[in-house]
């Protein structure tokens, strides 16, 4: 058979950790493979119809079936999971049997690039990994060096690169500026890391109406502006006033975490999640816990959770600088501010699911279960786009998504 996807060696901009990934294949304790609908593209479903390994054929007709209700060449079928187990129909003892008897190239776009993301912003390549991949997230999570952010060369699969186009009305060469500018800040030494995202929520607010009045021309002096306003110490004072809130924390990250805990966990998803619910004292048998309990419980592990971060202090700031680079934040959704919005409660739900885990002062959690609690977050909660949205329009229906209570969800 023919080589069906193409690749191409090219110079990208990356943080450090991405060079030092390679897949840990029958290893992974929580296989890629298990519990995700994973799409076929058009020309992978044609070479699979096309194989004649007797090991293959009758799989690929039973278990690769077509997507009829979309008109998508890169959606355009998928593989049906094994219903007692969800594992992929083509995993031999942990390993892709379709890699070993047809070859890389023959691969989905889904299977052969994950956990890679890859862009073209402003003229420049960029590559990050999505942190639902077991040693992604280690490699991302545990290193102080991690995020440094470093050109190399490396070949990617053609079809894999998304170009970024013009977005709220900024050329690629703006938005590559704005996104630079947001790591950045997530960067400055002088702030606490909640103290960064308020600060990033300030500056996105006011990007965000700036777009909104036509002011696109008015962005590079926003920059340069906001730059000296945290450089002179102001948004630390504006921000000092403000008071730890664990109830409204509490209350509204239990109830997101609740959504997903128990849907088709593999044995390390439900092995996290086991975990947040005890340390928020929820009884064995009914899983129940009482408003007070849950409150007082996430208020004790909130302010142990500095404690057991110390040997990976910037394990947060690590998750957060990833999710920004690899999403091209703050353009990724209907406006910047809904970007914002979007990553704040992503940082809110995981870091109630790693200080439930740290309610027990006398068993606090190491840096590998926490860098597994990022990964089984990741897996259950940001690959979900609907969830993500159905999030964002419960704050704006509620009216929680003013800056001054998505505040309230922020400082510990």
């Amino acid at each position: 058979m023919t080589t069906i996807h193409l690749t191409k060696t090219i110079q990208s901009v990356q943080p450090r950790y991405v060079g030092r990934f390679s897949c840990t294949g029958a290893a992974c304790e929580d296989s890629c493979c298990s519990g995700w609908t994973v799409q076929i593209d058009k020309k992978t479903f044609t070479a699979y119809r096309q194989a004649k390994q007797p090991l293959l054929m009758e799989r690929m007709a039973s278990q690769v079936k077509r997507i009829r209700s979309l008109a998508s060449d890169a959606k355009y079928a998928r593989i049906e999971m094994q219903p007692e187990t969800q594992d992929c129909p083509f995993l031999e003892e942990k390993l892709c049997s379709v890699q070993r008897e047809l070859g890389e190239d023959k691969l989905s776009d889904t299977c052969a690039t994950y956990p890679r993301k890859s862009r073209v912003l402003g003229g420049q390549h960029q590559q990050a990994l999505t942190l639902s991949c077991p040693e992604a997230a280690r490699l991302a999570l545990l290193a102080p060096d991690a995020m440094d952010f470093v050109e190399v060369s490396g070949k990617v699969r053609v079809e894999s690169v998304i170009q970024i186009r013009n977005k709220q009305g900024l050329s690629p060469e703006m938005m590559e500026s704005v996104s630079l500018f947001c790591l950045k800040l997530m960067k400055v030494s002088s702030l606490s890391l909640w103290q960064k995202l308020a600060a990033l929520g300030v500056f996105i607010e006011l990007l965000t109406a700036s777009l909104k009045r036509g002011g696109h021309a008015g962005v590079p002096a926003l920059l340069n502006d906001f730059d000296t306003m945290v450089s002179t110490g102001g948004i630390a004072d504006a921000l000092s006033a403000m008071m730890p809130d664990y109830a409204v924390q509490a209350t509204a990250f239990s109830g997101l975490w609740q959504i997903k805990k128990g849907r088709k966990n593999s044995a390390v998803q439900r092995s996290v999640q086991a975990m947040v619910a005890k340390g928020l004292g929820a009884d064995p048998i009914t899983n129940l816990v009482t408003q007070q309990q849950l409150i007082d419980n996430y208020r004790s592990g909130v302010q142990r959770l500095p404690e057991a971060l110390k040997p990976a202090p910037y394990l947060l700031e690590n998750f957060l600088l990833n999710e920004m680079f690899s999403e091209g934040f703050p353009f990724a959704e209907a406006s910047p501010y809904d970007h914002f919005l979007k990553l704040v409660t992503q940082f809110g739900l995981l870091r109630f699911m790693l200080a439930a885990q740290c309610n027990d002062a006398a068993q606090l959690p190491d840096v590998d279960q926490m860098a597994r609690t990022v990964q089984v977050f990741s897996r259950k909660y940001q690959h979900d786009a609907d969830f993500a949205k159905r999030v964002n329009g419960a704050l704006k229906n509620s009216g929680w998504d003013a800056l001054e209570k998505v505040y309230r969800f922020l400082r510990t």
